[in-house]
């Protein structure tokens, strides 16, 4: 199981454009082990990656894809989002 989810539109919008480039973006995760969303700067690999968590796409209608499939590397936590 991944262990962050990020929503596939947000990542093909923001993420995949930065995808094992080594910079920084600034996206919306859930934190499985937490069940919240926040903000986070990650790095993004599409292979594992040291220091880099397995993370999954999030569909439109709550469904999880591509589990795994994808490794976050989380630099800085924000503020949690509590009403989006």
């Amino acid at each position: 199981m991944a262990d962050y989810l990020i929503y596939g539109e947000d990542f093909e919008r923001e993420g995949r454009p930065l995808l094992d480039k080594e910079l920084a973006v600034e996206i919306k995760i859930m934190d499985q082990r937490e069940k919240r969303w926040k903000r986070a700067k990650v790095l993004l690999y599409a292979k594992p990656t040291e220091g880099a968590s397995p993370c999954g796409l999030l569909g439109p209608l709550g469904t999880p894809y591509d589990e795994d499939k994808y490794f976050v590397k989380v630099l800085e936590e924000m503020p949690l989002i509590e009403d989006e």
